[in-house]
């Protein structure tokens, strides 16, 4: 590439850049310069954290509801607003196990990692020095601990994330008896309740809980309204926000993916040296599904892929929204050239797709044969067959789908020739799928 290719798209780039005034503005992991709705909620997280100031406070907040519903972001807002308390945040979703999770603990504190052969008992010790030397350093008052994405660490089926908790609960009462007022904030999408805590847990942590709902269409507006006005040097079409608004409630009700989708259709716009338009919003919302989707199944392992895989098959194949255990594993097990995981680890993982957010499970009644699971994908199936196989997804599924239409479109009676072809075509392609 010669001087003269390179100027041209730098050249390009930054006239692209010139759409926005201050895109950290749109920067979902930036915390927003006003907070916008959510008085009642913050309310709430003030009156925990004030009780400090009587020398008592809640060994255990639980604050919970959907993603992006600005849990994290008020936490952070009232924690450092308020010059007494001493805040640290630590997101739980980059730790793998249990005491991945005390490390992230301790880095947060500027303390170097332990080794798991260490125990959790010498990490507990460690983190209450460390917390003991900071509030006397610092002069602060109360000491939070808000454990962003709690729910994750229950995934470590190795580790024990239960005494994980109890642990950190009895710290707190060390911490009290040697004059340190300390809390600890969780913050997930269920309430505490729902996960696998044992009962002298429960018996210590009461029930301090804050539910955050999802934002209104009006309450979506007013964000992204304020985040533009901030972002772009000029005013932004209200139709447009309106758009943004609209699609983001009625699909999530996520203020950061409704962010997310003003940023990414201003960026297509650019790239098109063009004011943003509603399709705009349309190519952005498909663009921002399809990256959300890869990134969480590049995660995944290789059989979750194929379960998921095959679920999206049933669903386009089928047009049928709801799927047994039992039908995903047979279609699974016929498609793999290798050793299957057994009927009840498929079960499991596909459970845990459920925590990733790609489908939705219900369990039903089926009469003598008792209860039984049922597994729905919430995302485009097309999206999942094009990243996990694009080429068995285009050779057999998209193939089966458009025979099935085509005998649909024709609308044969019984009295056509082909009537009996057709109708045995259609129970075969239910066989199989």
């Amino acid at each position: 590439m010669s001087d003269s290719e390179l100027d041209d798209i730098i050249n390009k780039v930054e006239k692209e850049k010139k759409a926005f005034s201050n895109k950290a503005a749109l920067d979902t992991s930036n915390q927003p310069s006003q907070i916008v709705s959510r008085v009642n909620e913050v309310e709430k997280i003030v009156s925990y954290v004030l009780d400090y100031k009587q020398g008592q406070v809640v060994s255990l907040l639980s604050i919970y509801g959907r993603s992006g519903t600005g849990k994290s972001t008020l936490v952070r807002h009232v924690c450092n607003y308020l010059s007494e308390v001493k805040l640290c945040f630590v997101n739980l979703r980059k730790a793998k196990t249990v005491f991945g999770g005390v490390n992230l603990i301790l880095n947060e504190l500027d303390q170097p990692s332990l080794t798991s052969a260490q125990g959790m008992n010498v990490a507990m010790e460690k983190i209450q020095e460390v917390i003991l030397s900071t509030m006397h350093l610092e002069k602060k008052k109360l000491f939070v601990l808000a454990l962003d994405e709690f729910d994750v660490i229950f995934y470590d089926k190795r580790g024990n994330p239960s005494d994980f908790v109890y642990k950190l609960v009895e710290m707190l009462a060390d911490l009290k008896k040697k004059g340190c007022l300390a809390m600890i904030i969780t913050i997930s999408n269920n309430v505490l309740s729902d996960y696998d805590i044992d009962d002298r847990i429960r018996s210590r942590i009461g029930n301090s809980e804050i539910f955050f709902k999802p934002y209104s269409n009006d309450e979506m507006l007013k964000i992204l309204q304020q985040r533009a006005k901030e972002a772009f040097g000029k005013k932004i079409d209200n139709k447009i926000l309106e758009q943004c608004a609209k699609v983001s409630f009625l699909e999530h009700g996520d203020a950061r993916r409704a962010v997310d989708l003003l940023r990414v259709s201003a960026e297509i716009a650019a790239k098109e040296k063009k004011e943003i338009t509603i399709e705009h919003v349309k190519s952005a919302s498909k663009q921002i599904q399809k990256d959300r989707v890869d990134e969480v199944i590049s995660s995944l392992s290789h059989h979750s892929k194929i379960i998921c895989l095959i679920l999206a098959s049933k669903t386009y194949a089928l047009e049928k929204q709801w799927h047994t255990t039992k039908s995903v594993y047979e279609k699974y097990v016929q498609y793999l050239d290798s050793e299957p995981v057994t009927y009840r680890r498929c079960s499991e993982l596909l459970k845990d797709l459920e925590n990733t957010g790609l489908i939705a499970s219900k369990t039903g009644s089926k009469g003598r044969k008792g209860y039984s699971s049922e597994f729905q994908l919430i995302i485009d199936p097309e999206i999942i067959g094009e990243i996990i196989d694009k080429q068995w997804w285009k050779e057999n599924v998209v193939k089966r789908k458009a025979l099935l239409n085509t005998i649909n479109t024709a609308k044969l009676t019984k009295s056509n020739p082909l009537y009996g072809i057709s109708q045995q075509i259609k129970k075969e392609a239910e066989t199989e799928w």
